[in-house]
This record gives C-alpha cells, sequence and structure tokens, in this order.
C-alpha cells in the first residue's frame, strides 16, 4: 500500500541545512529523503517524561525491596467478572 503524501513548505536557515546535506551525504542520502528520514524517525521515537521515569524508578525500588503488593490473575478476574 502506497502512503499518501502532503506536500509541506518549511524554512531552514543556510547553516541548519548545510549541516544537513552534510549528515544526508554522509549517510548516502539526498537531503530529502534524509530530513524525511529523521522526521520519521522522531516522530515514531518516545520519551516518557521525567513524572512517569521517576514513578518507574520508585515501583522498581520497592519491587526490589518486597514493597509491593500484586495481586493474581485470577484474583482480578474474579472482580471483573
Amino acid at each position: 500500500m502506497e502512503l499518501q503524501k502532503k506536500r509541506k513548505e518549511i524554512v531552514l536557515d543556510e547553516e541548519t541545512l548545510s549541516i544537513l546535506e552534510e549528515k544526508a551525504k554522509a549517510q548516502g542520502r539526498n537531503l530529502k529523503n534524509y530530513m524525511e528520514f529523521v522526521l520519521r524517525e522522531n516522530a515514531y521515537s518516545f520519551e516518557p517524561s521525567e513524572a512517569y521515569k521517576t514513578m518507574m524508578d520508585k515501583m522498581i525500588d520497592n519491587h526490589n525491596k518486597g514493597k509491593t503488593n500484586y495481586t493474581s490473575w485470577d484474583e482480578v478476574k474474579k472482580e471483573l467478572f
């Protein structure tokens, strides 16, 4: 299946374009292809928030210290159904 594409105009300063062109050349890509690649990679990346990272660190620490109470799947199913 072919992706539908939309045309968007962007305006970049010459220094930024020069840097992007060098990076594209280093990867054997043309500028347009490199910019699409970088934007696509960035769009699909996920960076959790600092609050989420702190929460997860606390949960892992509690788990390692044996302070976490878990509910079995069977118990959860009993409550749901």
